[in-house]
């Protein structure tokens, strides 16, 4: 299979999976992130995906608190857009992987990274 025969967007769960205001972690069963662990965010009906893990201590990011749009990692606090993975807070450095999202009929398909603007 070469790179051209990936398609550009997989499903990756169901919008019934993720209640408002939460995430959960799923695994792409195809495409180029084929088994990469994500973070699929539901902010009010509207969904996001990131990375699975937390840059500063590996801490489960789908587990944190979901606030405007702005993720709270359980484990020390650090803060991440969940649109774009940028860091939320002014002390911290790293940003999260954010991946391109679409919806079909009631798939969530996740598609390439996410550049940030300005990067």
């Amino acid at each position: 299979m070469t790179i051209r025969d990936v398609p550009a967007f997989v499903p990756i769960c169901k919008t019934a999976d993720v209640r408002s205001g939460e995430a959960r972690q799923f695994r792409p069963a195809a495409g180029r992130w084929r088994g990469k662990p994500m973070a699929v965010w539901n902010d009010d009906g509207t969904f996001y995906a990131t990375n699975f893990i937390c840059p500063h201590m590996g801490g489960p990011i789908s587990e944190g608190k979901l606030t405007d749009g702005v993720v709270e990692c359980p484990w020390h606090g650090w803060t991440f857009h969940v649109d774009t993975g940028l860091p939320a807070g002014d002390d911290e450095g790293h940003g999260i992987s954010a991946y391109e999202v679409k919806i079909e009929g009631d798939d969530v398909m996740i598609g390439g990274m996410l550049r940030p603007s300005g990067t």
